[in-house]
């Protein structure tokens, strides 16, 4: 079973002005919930355990995303 990522955070189209549409997904929302959760954890003296920080940060997020699917 693969985890919920909670579906694309960034997208964007780019038009190119010859007609074509590129596009980017950019990340997906799991990735950016553990991000902002580790932006925070960063910010606090005394975090040096960035293994321990990062498994944190996709349970949070992982936690985030079942929050938002109510």
């Amino acid at each position: 079973m693969s985890k919920n990522d909670g579906g694309l955070a960034f997208p964007i189209a780019i038009d190119m002005g010859n007609g074509t549409i590129a596009t980017h997904h950019g990340m997906d929302l799991r990735d950016y919930f553990a991000a902002k959760f580790m932006a925070g954890r960063a910010a606090v003296p005394g975090s040096v355990d960035h293994e321990l920080d990062a498994k944190e940060a996709y349970k949070a997020a992982d936690a985030m995303l079942l929050e938002r699917a109510k």
